[in-house]
């Protein structure tokens, strides 16, 4: 055999095809993740250093200060009493034969392994553009993205990330039926977990001002930017954050004295429904002088994402354990 059959033969020997070994996920399952991961100040942590470790109950005083510092407790204890805080009925409801007096009602509370569950953060750091508003009541659009590195947070570990925020033309501005937003900040929060076999992942959070606070109060701005922003669940989320339509409340309740339906108090699903969700986003700006096409400002960024979400944990294809 010539020396060039014998090259051309090794070298295809060496690509044979192989098979990607699959990492380990558990999302959403109240995973916890193992090592401190702190304040990204420059670069993104090293998400390939973070290993998934057992469950709460099985961690020992080490792997407790997996949480980054700036995630509080205290805030998220109070997210709860929010989002399960009792039901107050101001006119009797017939729901099938039975009529409930107007009153206050309590809603069911969550143990603290659901709120273990339950809570949501992650981080990440990538760039910011201020450009052009796109409508009248709007003064500008602010693009967040993480600019092609991984997102760290305790659902998964890598992931990209979007945020895309409109501050108010003017925030003293009153909202209307056709403008339920006027003086609003409104945005969206967009995660896509980049999880192999799990690429139709997508969380979604409704963005807008953090209750009580105005648009241009200046504990909520950063160079003059929206900096202290809260979240709702969004529940067009896809893959593993689809929200089944699960209902714990009937979908029919009448006024007795009419007999005319009137809205479901506590929502339609009620109150441990997979539709909750709510949080706080921060955002840290650094100015730059590398304008892209259009925009005022621009630069580097930190985003830290803290809160409650109230997920199924069943649609995830790798999921491996129990809830």
């Amino acid at each position: 055999m010539r020396a060039g059959s014998r090259r051309r033969e090794a070298l295809g020997r060496g690509c044979r095809p192989d098979i990607e070994r699959l990492e380990h996920r558990e999302l959403p399952s109240g995973l916890h993740i193992m090592g401190r991961v702190d304040h990204p100040r420059v670069n993104v942590p090293a998400l390939n250093l973070v290993l998934a470790g057992a469950r709460p109950a099985a961690q020992n005083a080490q792997s407790a200060a997996a949480t980054p510092r700036w995630v509080n407790q205290n805030y998220i204890d109070s997210l709860a009493s929010t989002l399960y805080a009792p039901v107050t009925t101001t006119q009797p409801i017939a729901i099938g034969g039975q009529v409930f007096p107007a009153g206050t009602y309590a809603s069911a509370q969550p143990t603290p392994h659901e709120l273990r569950r339950q809570t949501f953060w992650a981080t990440y750091t990538g760039r910011y553009s201020v450009g052009a508003p796109r409508f009248s009541n709007q003064s500008a659009t602010i693009h967040i993205y993480s600019d092609g590195r991984s997102v760290a947070s305790n659902w998964f570990l890598q992931g990209r990330a979007q945020l895309l925020l409109f501050p108010p033309a003017d925030p003293s501005a009153t909202p209307t039926t056709l403008d339920p937003v006027a003086g609003q900040i409104a945005g969206i929060s967009s995660i896509i977990p980049g999880n192999y076999l799990q690429t139709s992942d997508q969380i979604l959070f409704d963005v807008n001002n953090l209750p009580g606070v105005p648009s241009n109060a200046p504990q909520a701005l950063q160079h003059g930017l929206p900096s202290r922003l809260g979240f709702t669940l969004d529940t067009t989320g896809a893959g593993a954050f689809t929200n089944p339509a699960y209902a714990t409340t009937p979908a029919v309740q009448t006024n007795p004295s009419t007999g005319q339906p009137i809205a479901v108090q506590g929502g339609a699903g009620g109150a441990v429904a997979y539709t909750q969700g709510m949080g706080l986003i921060e955002v840290f700006y650094k100015p730059d002088g590398r304008l892209r096409a259009g925009a005022s400002q621009s630069g580097t960024v930190v985003v830290r994402i803290q809160g409650l979400v109230h997920e199924s944990g069943t649609l995830n294809a790798l999921f491996q354990g129990i809830n």
